[in-house]
Parts: C-alpha cells; structure tokens; sequence
C-alpha cells in the first residue's frame, strides 16, 4: 500500500513567526561566522541562520519568551573584555581559539570563582571535574583581596 502524501508544509512555516533581532552566528558543523535572525515563534525563542556549505540550520535558543524577555534586560554591549585571555593577532579568528578576547563586547553572564582546591573535584556532575590523581596536587586559596581582584577583572 502506498502512502498517501497530503501536504508538504512543515509545522514550521504554518506558524506566524516575529523576529526579534539579527545577530551572530555560527554553523554547527563547519564554524562559520553566519548572519542570523531570533525570532519568537509559539511562545519559544529560536534563532536561524543559513550556511552556504550546509543549508539552513533552526535552533532553540529560549524555551520561553517571557523568560527570554525578563533575562534580555541584562544583556548590553559593553566596552569589551578589560582582560582578556584570548588575544587576537592579525585577524578574529571566532571560533577557533575560543575564549574572552577583544571582540567580545557583553559582559561576563556567569563567572566562576575557585576559592579552595580542597575538594577532590571528582563528583561527575561538577564542571570543574578534574582526572583522578590530579586533586592536591598543590594548595590553591586565594585571599579575599585576590578574590576581590578577580571579581573585577572579570
């Protein structure tokens, strides 16, 4: 029995979609700096962008706008990163050697500060995991001043 095909429209275009900004990208599976739209679609927040090697490429980027809204009001371009630990030769090479470096312009949305290396740091659902053998290898404890002064050369 064959099957019967009753339309070729995706869920995707049957939906009234309004952008909300242009911005910056990259493609999943080349890297290349792309051009994309963000735009609200169902209540989520999705942003698109077409490469030239790979075709268009859809993400979710919020799985609520509201929530997307409330947190856009603390994203703002900056004057750059005041120290950078990524620094930028003859050209931006994004994505390649990743990190903070002059081009970006935000502030730092998250930033984690070691206070002790006491902990084994072994636990499988923490980011700072380190291989077996390696934990107090050396005592690191920064004081409070040298806290502070990360803190600001975030």
């Amino acid at each position: 029995m064959a099957l019967i095909q009753i339309s070729n429209q995706s869920t995707k275009s049957l939906s009234k979609k309004s952008t909300i900004r242009f911005t910056q990208s990259i493609c999943p599976d080349c890297n290349m700096i792309l051009d994309a739209e963000v735009f609200e679609r169902d209540g989520k927040v999705y942003m698109s962008k077409v490469c030239p090697s790979h075709g268009e490429c859809e993400e979710l980027y919020f799985g609520s706008y509201d929530m997307y809204k409330k947190f856009s009001t603390y994203w703002v371009d900056g004057k750059g990163a005041h120290a950078p630990n990524v620094m930028m030769e003859d050209k931006c090479s994004c994505p390649n050697n990743c990190g903070l470096c002059t081009n970006h312009l935000s502030h730092s949305g998250l930033a984690n500060i070691i206070v002790t290396n006491r902990c084994d740091l072994t636990c499988w659902y923490c980011f700072f995991y380190v291989k077996k053998g390696l934990e107090g290898a050396y005592m690191y404890e920064p004081t409070q001043d040298h806290q502070v002064k990360i803190k600001y050369a975030l």
